[in-house]
């Protein structure tokens, strides 16, 4: 009796000693996965994601950084403003995220300071960085109606966008030379497109806008320009 009693007592006691094994392997591997978990789930940020199909709306230039009815002016005398043409009197400029809104804002600043036409050009990374487009419209009725329009008015290729910030807009076309884009624009807005617009074609990446400035106005130009324009050396601006 007393064997099998003690044989009993010591299967019991390697039966608890297993389960204690066994709980704490368990125990140990949750501890495991929940470690290399953990940081795939702090990185995961739901309220930052975005899907295609929830873009950020095209504000139509109504949240820009500069108010457009009061740009910064630098004041100059009148024989200043005239364009120069030594490298002395040229100024380089980079927006690193050129959307359509500051494209809107940055040929406002320009106009208001006297920089239009050839006095400007654009440097960009590749080549056809220009489009016609008519801007987004996130009504299925609408988007129709304005689809018909554009057919109507002999526009055959366009080219709906389906994602990123333009998304909902309509392409209908694309140009190497900012002239073309502008050129294009007027023609169809001629024929009743009230709403087609031009600009530089979304993530085309920095964006380098060469001017002829007079060097006296350089430094207080500098100083007026909002955050997201920045000053850079006059030969990034040369064209490849």
């Amino acid at each position: 009796m007393g064997r099998t009693g003690s044989g009993r007592s010591g299967r019991i006691a390697l039966y608890l000693l297993v389960l204690n094994m066994l709980a704490l392997a368990v125990g140990l591997g949750m501890q495991y996965v929940e470690a290399n978990r953990m940081p795939s789930v702090r990185e995961f940020n739901p309220e930052k994601i975005r899907f295609w199909s929830q873009p950020t709306p095209y504000t139509r230039a109504t949240a820009s950084r500069i108010d457009p009815a009061n740009p910064p002016v630098v004041a100059v005398p009148s024989d200043q403003a005239k364009p120069a043409g030594s490298p002395a009197d040229r100024i380089c400029l980079v927006v690193d995220d050129l959307s359509q809104d500051r494209f809107v804002d940055l040929q406002q600043l320009l106009k208001t300071n006297g920089l239009v036409g050839e006095q400007c050009d654009y440097v960009f990374d590749k080549k056809l960085a220009w489009w016609v487009f008519w801007p987004p419209e996130y009504e299925a009725a609408r988007r129709t109606q304005v689809l018909e329009k554009i057919h109507a008015a002999g526009v055959k290729d366009v080219l709906p966008i389906t994602q990123g910030p333009m998304a909902q807009a309509f392409s209908v076309g694309v140009f190497a030379f900012e002239t073309q884009a502008r050129s294009y624009r007027d023609s169809l807005r001629a024929k009743g497109l009230d709403q087609i617009q031009y600009g530089p074609r979304p993530s085309l990446g920095p964006v380098r806008i060469g001017c002829q400035l007079a060097a006296p106005r350089q430094e207080a130009f500098r100083a007026a320009l909002p955050a997201w324009i920045k000053p850079d050396a006059t030969e990034a601006c040369t064209p490849p």
